[in-house]
């Protein structure tokens, strides 16, 4: 009797042991499952309020970028009604800074017009004489070549550019233009004299000579050209020719020091 008690107490107390394992192990179970639940609640929220932000952003994206659109067409249209300076502006601002020796600001205007219209007249020829009172010979040879090419009918051109041309030294392309000029207007004595002095420089003095007395004989009263005449046939041995053009300077310009002094030289005094 006492033998059977012993082990079925022992078992009893097994399935007690087993009965609570189990009741705890269930409400732990339980735990764990409702903490989870409250944290897939947390996540879907949090979820949701995250996934809400991004369509807010994206919403107030789109309407700062139409804000944007709409404020750059109101900007054209307002911008569009008001009036722009013209190249007539320019070209005239670019001219008063020349006359004042503003070189830089007067290019500055000249190209800007250049920019606008590439063909314009006036810009490049203002160009051009801004870069002959520089004494930019390349520049000016560039720019004149230009309007010599667009405006072939322009004695002006031609003799500007004979002109740079001169100054870079380049004489055969400096006589070309010069009597280009003198083609187009026969009549105007400074191409004649600036033909001659081209001449001198590459020492053809008896063609430079003839143009001198052309020029001489167009504006008799010229004595910037006697002069001209004068040394040139000094150069060339005529002494008693140059002393009656000096003579004859004297007599337009009794108190002309300059002529009275070479007219000494000359006779040898």
């Amino acid at each position: 009797m006492f033998s059977f008690l012993g082990p079925l107490i022992i078992i009893l107390s097994l399935c007690g042991i087993i009965v609570i394992v189990l009741r705890r192990t269930s409400v732990r179970r339980e735990a764990v499952v409702a903490s989870a639940g409250k944290a897939w609640a947390g996540v879907k929220w949090a979820g949701a309020r995250a996934w809400r932000w991004v369509l807010e952003i994206k919403q107030a994206s789109k309407s700062t970028a139409v804000f944007g659109q709409n404020l750059q067409q109101t900007f054209r249209k307002a911008t569009s009604r008001l009036p722009r300076p013209n190249l007539k502006f320019f070209l005239r601002e670019g001219e008063t800074a020349l006359r004042e020796e503003n070189f830089v600001d007067a290019e500055r205007k000249f190209i800007k017009v250049i920019e606008r219209e590439p063909k314009n007249e006036e810009a490049y020829s203002a160009l051009g004489k801004l870069y002959l009172t520089q004494k930019k010979f390349d520049d000016a040879i560039q720019t004149y070549k230009f309007l010599v090419k667009h405006f072939p009918e322009s004695d002006s051109y031609y003799s500007s550019l004979g002109q740079a041309c001169h100054g870079q030294k380049l004489y055969e392309r400096a006589v070309e233009a010069y009597e280009r000029a003198i083609e187009l207007a026969p009549d105007n004595a400074k191409r004649y004299v600036n033909l001659g002095l081209t001449l001198e420089a590459q020492r053809h003095l008896e063609e430079a000579i003839l143009n001198y007395r052309r020029a001489a004989d167009m504006e008799k009263d010229n004595t910037q050209f006697l002069f001209a005449l004068a040394g040139a046939l000094v150069k060339k041995g005529e002494k008693e020719e140059a002393e009656s053009v000096l003579e004859r300077i004297l007599v337009l310009e009794p108190t002309n020091h300059l002529a009275r002094e070479k007219l000494m030289a000359v006779k040898g005094y």
